[in-house]
């Protein structure tokens, strides 16, 4: 993105570019997001930043105004580089550091810690533990804005050690500290408990309409899903809890409510849910070229592309399209319901009502007897042998390897077709260019007058629809719901 575009942007206060890029203000040490309602700088006297982490860097402190800081989200920041640096930084913004170190970060990638920071510095010039410093500040000014948290709390649930720890590093970036930002609060708006965070989205979003996809997959006793809120049970590293997630139109926000015995979680939490209900991506370029589509578009909403509900357990969205090979989605349900109930694994008796069970991890799986549950012997032993896989290593579940590795990986496991490895990609691990062309759903929207496309013409069909291929099958299943009057 050139300065010209930047210029313009930050002239005309234009909403669509925040968090796209930010400007600094060099007399008053102060960074903005482009729509700052402050009378515009002069342009000599302007710096702009690819992320919000630069300007922290460079010693500027965010607007009171538009407050950067607490109402932009950075995930869809311009940055620019190598993979490992942005996938890095996807684990640092959902906790991974809570819970682990840089070392292990690096391990992640199969490189030394060293060789971590020499790619951070060449592509965004800060090392991974600066980053780190500003993420975990950055979101325990969000829970000092936006929640009734105590100090004490915030800082444990930002991953800070300690309380001293905590006010020495909120100082030294933003230069007041973290209780004279809960003073201010009665300047902000009126946030409802000490349960609540916002979860800021572009519109339009349509809720009820992923709500509506969620339900008839809900796992009774792990999920509920109402017509105006989701909530489920989850274990985390050494976390366990629920959490229920509504919609505020009001705000442009989803309410997230989280319920645990380790505030280290939220996180975690926060940022998984904004990936479920996919939140971050940034859909002017996949709205145009669809619309463009004489095929696609008739699957669109309202002229744009329906959002991908993306699983909050990759794990248990593996079981799920394993029990889902061949099975209309409500029996597959049905099959999941029955492992949940058979492992028995309860929650709390505090939880709400409905939220009765964990999902089995890997291990609890697999010394779990599926006998009698109506799953077939065969599709019994892809499960025992999907779990092995996972639980020896064979098979990583992580959203940072290339989907190449993961198909070969994956269907290298007997039972484990393509439909299964495009379907896990796509929905369980957000990998937006998967397509699973096999799918039933997506066949009958490209039959026309009868005549069934070959797969060899399905994948040629689909080439023209990279890198969306997942949105893509989103449209043909819509357009296919249509069609057959659901």
């Amino acid at each position: 993105m050139g300065k010209t575009i930047f210029h313009t942007a930050r002239i005309t206060k234009d909403k669509n570019y925040d968090g796209k890029f930010f400007f600094g203000v060099k007399t008053t040490g102060i960074f903005c997001r482009p729509s700052c309602p402050a009378p515009v700088a002069k342009e000599e006297n302007v710096l702009y930043f690819d992320t919000m982490f630069e300007a922290l860097e460079q010693g500027f402190r965010p607007c009171l105004r538009c407050r950067p800081d607490v109402h932009v989200e950075y995930y869809n920041g311009n940055i620019d580089g190598a993979k490992i640096v942005s996938s890095a930084l996807k684990m640092i913004y959902e906790g991974y550091l809570n819970y682990n170190s840089i070392s292990d970060l690096a391990k992640e990638f199969f490189i030394s810690d060293r060789h971590l920071r020499k790619l951070f510095v060449k592509n965004l010039g800060i090392p991974p533990v600066k980053i780190v410093k500003y993420h975990k500040s950055l979101f325990a000014k969000k829970l000092l804005s936006f929640s009734d948290l105590s100090v004490t709390d915030i800082a444990f649930a930002s991953g800070f050690g300690s309380t001293r720890q905590f006010n020495h590093v909120f100082k030294e970036i933003f230069g007041i500290t973290p209780t004279m930002v809960r003073k201010e609060r009665s300047n902000l708006e009126d946030y409802q408990d000490n349960t609540t965070l916002l979860l800021k989205y572009e519109k339009p979003f349509d809720f009820k309409q992923i709500l509506s996809f969620m339900k008839s997959r809900a796992i009774k006793g792990v999920e509920i899903v109402t017509e105006n809120s989701y909530s489920r049970t989850f274990r985390m590293y050494n976390a366990k809890g629920y959490f229920t997630v509504s919609n505020n139109i009001e705000k442009s926000s989803l309410e997230l409510k989280i319920n645990c015995d380790d505030i280290k979680c939220y996180m975690t939490i926060y940022n998984k849910v904004r990936r479920m209900f996919d939140l971050d991506t940034d859909f002017s370029v996949i709205n145009e070229k669809f619309m463009k589509d004489e095929i696609l578009q008739k699957g669109m909403m309202n002229g744009r592309v329906p959002r991908l509900p993306i699983a909050f357990d990759t794990f248990e969205f593996v079981i799920r399209a394993i029990l889902g090979q061949q099975i209309t989605v409500k029996a597959a349900t049905t099959l999941a319901c029955r492992i949940v109930e058979r492992a028995g694994i309860k929650g709390e008796d505090h939880f709400i009502e409905g939220l009765d069970y964990f999902f089995p991890n890997p291990l609890e799986l697999l010394t779990l007897d599926l006998d009698g549950l109506g799953i077939t012997k065969t599709r019994e032993a892809t499960i025992k042998t999907a779990v092995n896989a996972i639980i020896n290593g064979d098979v990583s579940l992580s959203v940072n390897q290339p989907f190449e590795k993961f198909y070969s990986d994956f269907s290298s496991l007997k039972g484990i077709g393509d439909w299964t490895v495009n379907y896990v990609a796509m929905r369980g691990m957000g990998m937006v260019d998967s397509f699973p062309s096999k799918d039933l759903g997506i066949i009958k929207a490209l039959t026309e007058d009868g005549k069934t496309p070959s797969q060899k013409e399905i994948m040629k069909l689909a080439e023209r629809w990279r890198p969306y291929r997942a949105y893509a099958t989103l449209c043909l299943w819509n357009y296919e719901s249509k069609r057959e009057g659901i």
